[in-house]
């Protein structure tokens, strides 16, 4: 019985991480943006609070760390170009940078396309995963002149519609606040933009899992194929022989 209770007490400690979500808050207005990022009700990361000034003594300390450190790259470079020359004059051979074969642009681009593809599931799994809640959006577009105004207002009406909905695509967002409203006496278009971004460690798993199962399901239809190919070609041969 006790340890059936340790069992599950264990398990219920891994399923709370598991799904109990890492937290992004955002904030931008009067110029200035803030991330604070969180877990379990723990400050992670927080861009809102001030950094300690350093001393001038720290601050020299540091730099002489710092061309210390610069120091030291340059000497192991050095020291391993001189190695690889040596290395390459005994051999009488040109090095590998200058025999490499350049891929095509076109090769290239085949190879990303192909690494990509079983990234797609995985991906979408994962934005699945992200929740975006408290979106507070308000704009206050400014100008002078009315019409210069009323144009601006309509650009950013669209922009942020279409931003929205190319964005819902990906992830769950629910919005409390989205205004956008004209200003003709103020010079300058004033944004503020707040939200919550939440995604749990699960979520994260399972975008992972699906990317691996995709890529393995992949290689075994590519050697499936390239075994059905091998298999035709010997027919093929056979076939030759036989006629001839």
């Amino acid at each position: 019985m006790t340890g059936w209770i340790i069992f599950l007490s264990i398990l219920a400690v891994i399923l709370f991480i598991l799904f109990m979500p890492a937290v992004v808050d955002f904030r931008y207005e009067q110029n200035k943006a803030n991330v604070r990022v969180s877990y379990c009700g723990f400050g992670i990361f927080d861009t809102s609070k001030e950094k300690k000034k350093k001393t001038p003594e720290e601050i020299e300390k540091a730099k002489k760390k710092k061309e210390l450190k610069k120091k030291k790259k340059e000497e192991k470079k050095a020291a391993k170009e001189a190695k690889e020359a040596e290395k390459a004059a005994k051999k009488g051979k040109k090095t590998e940078a200058k025999t490499k074969e350049k891929r095509s642009v076109k090769e290239i681009l085949e190879l990303v396309k192909s690494l990509l593809a079983p990234v797609k599931n995985g991906m979408r799994r994962l934005f699945k995963g992200i929740r975006i809640t408290r979106l507070y959006l308000d704009i206050k577009v400014g100008a002078f002149d009315a019409c210069e105004c009323a144009i601006a207002y309509g650009k950013i009406c669209t922009i942020v519609s279409n931003t929205l909905a190319f964005l819902q695509s990906f992830f769950v967002i629910k919005a409390d606040h989205i205004d956008i409203q004209p200003r003709f006496s103020t010079e300058k278009t004033v944004y503020t933009v707040r939200f919550r971004a939440k995604i749990s460690p699960a979520a994260v798993l399972a975008a992972g899992f699906s990317l691996a199962w995709t890529y393995l399901m992949g290689m075994i239809k590519g050697s499936g194929k390239d075994d059905k190919n091998s298999r035709t070609c010997t027919a093929k041969k056979e076939e030759i022989k036989n006629a001839e």
